[in-house]
């Protein structure tokens, strides 16, 4: 009787130590499981993180494809530029001495020679006035015309801009801003060619002492 009672014991113990194990194996297979759908979950967006790249990496080349056209043209557009006269398209008016002009398509800023006209971001009021008013004769000048531009010495500006004497419908327009008294005769060496006339301009409308030459006003 002992015997099987021992007997019964072991067995009941071996149940018990087989469940615990079984338990243990499922609750480590079910952690296992875990970590592979995690690695799987990382894996799965390591892939997509890799075909948006790829995607980014195509629009870029498309870009510097599109890119290197633009600079192969501009290549072949820059000993146009350098010739003295050609005609262009004014696009857009930025102020009194700047303008955007489409040449063959391309557009490219002009800063007219020999003036300055107040600036639009001039602390004060009644300079920025003027600026203004610069800018809307400018626009009513050349704004959406073909105008003839004649280049000086110099091609451009330290800002990239072409220097360049404007001409619309028999004007010069670069005078014609002196002239309204809305601009001053400035000379920049070495793009002095036609300074004694902006300079002629720029007497004549003193005399009058308004716009830029009122008694009022300090360019300084």
């Amino acid at each position: 009787m002992n015997r099987w009672k021992v007997t019964v014991v072991i067995l009941l113990v071996w149940l018990l130590v087989a469940t615990g194990l079984g338990g243990y194996v499922q609750s480590q297979n079910i952690e296992q499981r875990n970590q592979i759908t995690g690695l799987e979950e990382q894996v799965a967006t390591i892939e997509n993180q890799n075909k948006n790249l790829l995607v980014e990496i195509t629009g870029l080349k498309s870009e510097i494809e599109i890119l290197g056209e633009r600079i192969d043209n501009l290549k072949d557009y820059l000993p146009f530029l350098d010739i003295s006269e050609m005609e262009a398209t004014v696009v857009r008016v930025i102020d009194g001495d700047t303008i955007e002009v489409d040449i063959i398509g391309m557009r490219f800023k002009v800063r007219y020679i020999g003036i300055d006209t107040p600036e639009l971001d001039d602390e004060r009021p009644e300079f920025r006035a003027l600026a203004q008013e610069a800018t809307r004769l400018n626009r009513e000048l050349v704004e959406g015309k073909t105008v003839r531009l004649e280049k000086d010495v110099s091609g451009t500006d330290n800002f990239g801009r072409l220097l360049r004497y404007v001409y619309v419908d028999g004007i010069f327009v670069n005078a014609e801003l002196v002239r309204q008294r809305l601009a001053w005769a400035e000379p920049y060496e070495p793009d002095i060619k036609y300074q004694d006339i902006l300079e002629e301009a720029e007497a004549e409308a003193r005399e009058d002492k308004i716009g830029i030459w009122a008694p009022t006003l300090s360019p300084e």
